[in-house]
C-alpha cells in the first residue's frame, strides 16, 4: 500500500489529516511539518494502523552452538 495523507477542511476552517499506508508511530512523523505549518494541534485519534507493530527481519550472522553439560 503507498502512503498516503488525506487533508479535509471543513466549512468551519477545521483541519483533519488522515496516514494510510503507515503504521506505528511513523504516521506521526509523515504530517509533523504539516501540522507545524497548519497551528496547533487540538486532538489525536490513533487509527488501528497505528498500533500495528512493523515486522523487522533479523539475522544472526554469528551462529553460536551451544552444548550441553
Amino acid at each position: 500500500m503507498a502512503e498516503e495523507i488525506r487533508v479535509v477542511i471543513e466549512k468551519n476552517g477545521t483541519l483533519f489529516l488522515e496516514v494510510s499506508g503507515k503504521g506505528g508511530p511513523q504516521c506521526l512523523q509523515v504530517t509533523e511539518a504539516l501540522e507545524q505549518e497548519m497551528g496547533k494541534v487540538v486532538e489525536r485519534r490513533r487509527t488501528n494502523d497505528f498500533y500495528k507493530q512493523g515486522r523487522i527481519a533479523l539475522t544472526n550472522k554469528t551462529r553460536t552452538i551451544l552444548k550441553s553439560a
